[in-house]
């Protein structure tokens, strides 16, 4: 057994966070890369030689767990504190939350906290609720100068409901994206399939977050739409090992049934199914072809053979989509990287997970979609695409054309006809930037960060971290320029713009979006610097309307730091 790099990676980052003093720490790895190994290793990585424990929300979990610390720490005693089953005097326990953190419990008193050096919470996109923090408050893992560690790791830093991780956690001291995970190795890529129903969401309430499922099962679960899902699937993936969520028990039963008319081996299960274990294990031998699930695999059910996803089950949440996206990434069994297993030409029984988007119609609601987690536009319909080339085309696209709306975009074959048809120099900002600033702000290369050019070679940028803060970065008249402000994009505009008005007055003139020297003939200088790089210029073409196109061109491309004084206005 050995870690993969980034697995040891965050291990030695979380060691050198503890080390200097930040003991409630959150490691946000995608689903399938491997966090249960990572945080059983954690008591030798460490060299803790006190207890530790790992606390889980869900039985399957439990066990999960439990088996890996025994795989990873022969030398310790491993025990589980569940329901009916204690722990004792075990060196590294798991414990349901259910049974140490509900109000009133007394079994959470057996633990003294002096003995534990550790508290490892998996799934920590829980960590808000009740239950969890009556066990931290227990370990005295909240308190300010606890010297104890709180590790949490997730697949997602945030919860559901919305409900800021940063009351429990101070900092995310290792993270990687689903996308990284994809280009290097770790997970098989997405191909993405969408799935247009005639069904209207329009009707239905949202509770905490997301759909009322009362109502979300009544509208999506008839025959028609049952039926147009079996008939996608069998066009696009009835060689492939399947899982479809579904919204309750009886959505599961239909569509399994839905499956069975048409000749396909399809079962549905669900939380206290009787036969739940067996299905699963049909399924696994591949004796069953699809299984409709209704909450029972969205978390912690680990099987490399699935290679479908059906997204039965309209959703809000980014965390609900990720979880059951990532039910179908895993890479094959036995294979430690894909792309070293490609270059070594190994056999390989997967290579990717095709994803089924199934897409109902709403004027009313935000859907989450394979487009929203991976940052493509709206429209967009892969049709079996991968979702790194399709990344690839669009960021391409960005970079050559940056006014180009891409949210527009609906066919990756329409791509270049799309980009020749739009206005070069109808530079947009974003609506964000016009609510909250006077000034050239431009959405950077990041999701939720925008950018501020300044001359000679400065700028300002906003960004959102994991944890849902704001922070201001930059420099300013050789000012450096490092703000957190929080959780309100408007206040981050306004502290951006005090900081650059109080260092760099002298200079608003210039980044104001519109000013009396926007309307003189561009110069030379930026006509020149506009041919350099590729944009064709118009006639007539405005002083103002130069500088923005040059700004927003290089911050399309993440490269903030080109621009002079006299390039901006020269």
């Amino acid at each position: 057994m050995e870690l993969r790099p980034y697995q040891r990676d965050a291990l030695e980052a979380s060691k050198q966070k503890f080390k200097a003093g930040v003991t409630r720490q959150l490691i946000a790895l995608p689903t399938g890369t491997g966090k249960t190994p990572l945080f059983a290793c954690v008591p030798d990585f460490f060299g803790f030689q006190d207890r530790c424990m790992v606390l889980v929300h869900r039985e399957e979990l439990a066990q999960q767990a439990a088996d890996k610390l025994r795989t990873w720490n022969p030398n310790r005693t491993v025990g589980v504190e569940m329901a009916n089953s204690y722990a004792g005097s075990a060196d590294l326990v798991v414990a349901s939350v259910a049974t140490l953190g509900r109000l009133g419990s007394s079994r959470i008193e057996s633990f003294n906290p002096d003995d534990f050096q550790a508290i490892i919470c998996d799934e920590a996109h829980h960590s808000t609720a009740n239950s969890y923090k009556n066990v931290f408050n227990h370990f005295g893992l909240l308190h300010p100068d606890s010297t104890r560690l709180l590790l949490g790791v997730t697949a997602t830093p945030n919860r559901g409901d919305g409900a800021a991780l940063a009351d429990v956690y101070d900092e995310i001291i290792y993270q990687m994206s689903i996308l990284d995970a994809i280009k290097n190795g770790w997970l098989v890529d997405i191909k993405g399939v969408r799935v247009r129903t005639e069904q209207s969401l329009d009707g239905v309430h949202t509770v905490a977050g997301d759909f009322a499922q009362n109502e979300l099962a009544e509208t999506v679960n008839t025959n028609s739409r049952n039926d147009l899902i079996v008939r996608k699937w069998i066009e696009q993936a009835k060689e492939r090992q399947t899982v479809v969520f579904t919204v309750d028990i009886q959505h599961a039963k239909d569509l399994a049934e839905a499956f069975g008319r048409y000749g396909v081996a399809a079962q549905a299960v669900w939380g206290d199914d009787p036969e739940r274990q067996t299905k699963l294990t049909e399924h696994r031998r591949g004796n069953l072809r699809v299984l409709c699930n209704c909450g029972v695999l969205t978390e912690g059910y680990d099987d490399p053979g699935i290679g479908c996803i059906v997204m039965a089950r309209p959703t809000k949440s980014n965390l609900l989509f990720s979880q059951m996206a990532g039910r179908g990434t895993r890479l094959p069994e036995g294979i430690q990287n894909l792309n070293q297993a490609k270059l070594a030409k190994v056999p390989l029984s997967k290579t990717d997970c095709l994803l089924m988007d199934v897409v109902d119609n709403t004027s009313r609601h935000s859907l989450v979609t394979v487009n929203t987690i991976f940052g493509l536009g709206g429209n967009l319909d892969l049709k079996g695409n991968s979702v790194v080339d399709a990344l690839k085309k669009m960021e391409d696209a960005a970079k050559k054309v940056p006014a180009a709306d891409l949210s527009q975009v609906e066919d990756l074959n329409k791509l270049n006809a799309y980009l020749e048809s739009v206005d070069l120099f109808a530079v947009k900002y974003p609506e964000t930037v016009l609510t909250n600033s006077t000034f050239q702000w431009h959405q950077n290369t990041a999701k939720d960060s925008y950018v501020l050019l300044l001359p000679d070679n400065e700028s300002v940028v906003i960004n959102q971290d994991l944890l849902g803060n704001y922070n201001i970065v930059g420099t300013i008249k050789g000012n450096k320029v490092h703000d957190n402000v929080g959780k309100n994009i408007a206040e981050a505009f306004h502290q951006a713009d005090s900081l650059i008005s109080t260092f760099g007055h002298d200079l608003l003139h210039l980044l104001r979006r519109e000013a009396g020297w926007h309307s003189d003939p561009a110069t030379p200088r930026q006509l020149g610097l506009l041919r350099r790089l590729g944009i064709t210029v118009p006639p007539n073409l405005s002083k103002g309307d130069a500088a923005k196109k040059i700004n927003q061109h290089f911050a399309s491309k993440g490269r903030p730091f080109y621009m002079t004084r006299e390039r901006v206005t020269a």
